[in-house]
């Protein structure tokens, strides 16, 4: 990603150093955005094979620790350092881990945003605490997230046929990373794994 900012930044400055109209200079910008788009399978991709090999080939350690942990691969997380930073998917990683205390204190540091409210309702439900389920349920807008509320409390209650259908729905409606997590939770389900 800072190859290509750093690449947008040369380009304007060459086209500015020699005065290139700026609709030209608009026009390049564009296709360099849109061949990164598409480029990119994270973003609009349809395959989530595609964006696996993506992710496990990428050298970036955040897409690394998000292959691992979309495989269910928590040992080779290793230690990762989780109590310094408020990610999500540090996050994620502790909810795995169900070291919920700990996950609800880096959500305390993070500002009302849907990620902590989604983070802090599947909390609520894991440990079966239906009135701040509840609360933090209301504050998310997101459907992606509602829907995966859904599935969450669906197989906490030994629903998987149900949750597998709720997921067989959404998937042809996602893409990027939304699609990715959807299909990947289907398969733990389908796996025993959750």
């Amino acid at each position: 990603m800072i190859w290509f900012l750093l690449l947008v930044f040369v380009f304007a400055l060459v086209m500015g150093y020699f005065q290139v109209p700026i609709g030209i200079m608009y026009g390049i910008l564009a296709v360099m955005i849109i061949f990164f788009l598409i480029r990119n399978p994270l973003v609009f991709g349809k395959d989530p094979e595609k964006m696996l090999a993506y992710l496990k080939k990428s050298k970036a350690a955040h897409l690394q620790f998000l292959f691992h942990f979309l495989q269910g691969n928590l040992s080779c997380l290793g230690e990762y350092p989780l109590e310094k930073s408020a990610t999500k998917l540090g996050i994620d990683a502790l909810r795995e881990r169900k070291e919920y205390g700990k996950a609800k204190v880096l959500l305390s540091k993070m500002s009302g945003h849907k990620t902590k409210w989604y983070a802090l309702s599947d909390i609520a439900i894991q440990e079966e605490d239906t009135e701040s389920f509840k609360q933090y349920k209301e504050k998310i807008n997101d459907t992606f997230l509602l829907n995966m509320l859904e599935v969450d409390q669906a197989v906490f209650d030994g629903k998987r046929k149900e949750a597998v259908a709720l997921l067989e729905n959404m998937i042809p409606k996602l893409r990027g990373y939304k699609l990715l997590t959807a299909v990947q939770v289907r398969k733990q389900i389908l796996e025993g794994k959750i």
